[in-house]
């Protein structure tokens, strides 16, 4: 403030004490000026103070003093920086929404946050402005991303909408699919839900193929119905439930298997038409290519996150200026700041499985154990199809197979069922390679069991033309067969093997003549 500008008060002050002979105009003028010029000193004194960074400490309220941290605040505000202002006044904003949020989670946690609004897929997010915050999924998504630090609560946020949209829709007309690379921590509890048809996690290395094959095998299956009944839409089939992926820790799932990211851009460009949703989380965008990020048009950003994450979600927005919600969603045209409660339970935990039988499909496929039947080699998962064909001796006729698995993998078994299932062919039990090779000069079907195809000179290998895969010996025999190492499984049960790539179980006896058996060499046998 100029001294200056109080020049024309201390006139008129003067001027009315000589005319009046009241010289309290005077006084009360020169006090005036003095408190003026005192104050804006205090002023000028606190704006030199540096600004302190105190977004990491505690705000201390008693009816003595307030403070923040351990710097104890002037007790009049008329002296406070602008710096504290911001921060009581964001202190208390966010006092008052906890006090919303709590107040909305007593009142919905029995109902698990169903929604109070009709949808195909309806969810509670939680509050904005004191208001409820809900969304259709099938409407205002398909498909949705959330994203947020580690620690941010993107994964409890997660579960609060899978609770709320499975109590918000009707029983049956909703199917779980859950991927949670967190080792099932996040969304095991989910997994004995009556929807939820299977749970793959990170430590799953071995179902990992099948299952990303059935899930696009999933898609073409809905194809197919919806070219039989001559509809464009699942909202045209009642009956046909939709199909909700959760997907947590996107990046690293996609990281996971070379099938997942096209599956998973398959179910976000397609899949709202066929009623096949996805919710992902991820910690940042990086690492989720374009294709798939432009098809996940509702976003929620959980906590603390990324300022460059933001501007792409939401271009207009301005990281300066960030409120104390908890949450941002942004969804078509629209951002809203909100925040949302912790979950405490799953809806309907220990009910039986509305689709118990498609969620073994979707879990093991095969049986660990299919009865013997003669005449019948074993059955052949084919998940991309979502069917299981029988294998027959028949198929093999006039031509050569070989079969290769290490003790107790069950191939004797096999060489037993081929003895009295084939005629008319030699069936050799771990033979001497001089008995194969007299075997091929008989010029009839040959069917030979061995524990490792090492056994057998490159020449000889290419006379069969079917090749059975049983466990191997160690991984070095697995990848020395060809096989992947994504398939090897040192408790692989008897029987348990591949063919032409497709995962086999072979018929095998009751488990009681298994225990009563003695393994034996079979004797080169002509029918």
């Amino acid at each position: 403030m100029r001294w200056f500008v109080l020049l024309p008060g201390l006139v008129l002050g003067v001027v009315m004490a000589l005319v009046t002979g009241m010289w309290q105009f005077a006084l009360f003028t020169f006090v005036g000026l003095l408190s003026a010029t005192l104050t804006t000193a205090l002023v000028k004194r606190n704006k030199r103070e540096p600004d302190m960074d105190f977004s990491d400490q505690p705000i201390w309220i008693s009816p003595g003093a307030v403070a923040i941290g351990d710097k104890v605040l002037p007790k009049t505000g008329l002296f406070f920086k602008e710096q504290y202002s911001d921060i009581f006044f964001e202190h208390f904003s966010k006092l008052a929404k906890d006090r919303e949020v709590e107040k909305k989670r007593l009142a919905l946690r029995s109902s698990f946050y169903k929604a109070s609004k009709a949808g195909l897929l309806p969810f509670w997010a939680g509050i904005a402005e004191a208001a409820d915050l809900e969304f259709d999924l099938a409407r205002d998504g398909p498909h949705a991303l959330i994203v947020g630090a580690t620690g941010s609560g993107k994964s409890e946020f997660l579960k609060l909408i899978t609770s709320s949209m499975l109590v918000s829709s009707a029983a049956k007309t909703l199917q779980l699919v859950l991927i949670d690379f967190k080792g099932g921590a996040a969304l095991r509890t989910y997994a004995e839900h009556p929807a939820t048809l299977t749970l793959v996690t990170d430590l799953d290395e071995g179902r990992m193929e099948r299952f990303w094959l059935y899930l696009a095998g999933e898609l073409k299956r809905r194809e197919r119905l919806l070219a039989q009944r001559r509809v464009s839409s699942i909202e045209q089939l009642d009956e046909l439930p939709r199909l909700l992926v959760i997907a947590d820790e996107l990046p690293a799932i996609i990281s996971a298997h070379q099938f997942s990211l096209a599956t998973l851009e398959s179910i976000a460009a397609r899949g709202r038409s066929l009623g096949v949703h996805l919710i992902a989380t991820s910690q940042s965008l990086a690492g989720i290519p374009r294709s798939l990020i432009t098809n996940l048009t509702m976003r929620f950003a959980i906590g603390t996150t990324d300022p460059g994450d933001l501007i792409a979600m939401v271009p207009s927005l301005r990281v300066g200026n960030a409120n104390s919600s908890r949450a941002l969603a942004i969804w078509g045209s629209n951002t809203v700041s909100f925040d949302f409660p912790m979950t405490e339970s799953v809806p309907a935990a220990g009910v039986n499985k509305y689709w118990s039988e498609l969620s073994d499909s979707w879990t093991t496929g095969l049986g660990l154990s299919i009865a013997f039947v003669s005449g019948v080699v074993g059955f052949l998962d084919i998940p991309s199809e979502h069917r299981v064909d029988q294998l027959m001796f028949q198929g093999f006729a006039n031509s050569h197979l070989l079969v290769v698995g290490a003790q107790g993998s069950g191939k004797t078994w096999f060489a037993r069922n081929a003895v009295s299932s084939v005629a008319n062919a030699h069936v050799l039990d771990c033979p001497t390679l001089v008995e194969v090779e007299e075997a091929f000069q008989t010029g009839k079907q040959v069917v030979c069991v061995l524990s490792s195809n090492f056994l057998l000179p490159l020449t000889i290998q290419r006379r069969f033309e079917h090749i059975i895969y049983l466990r191997q010996g160690n991984l070095d025999q697995h990848l020395a067969a060809g096989l992947p190492k994504s398939q090897w499984n040192e408790k692989l049960p008897p029987g348990r093997g591949w063919y032409r790539n497709l995962c086999l179980q072979l018929v095998m006896p009751e488990q009681t003549q298994l225990e009563n058996s003695q393994d034996h060499v079979l004797e080169q046998r002509v029918r």
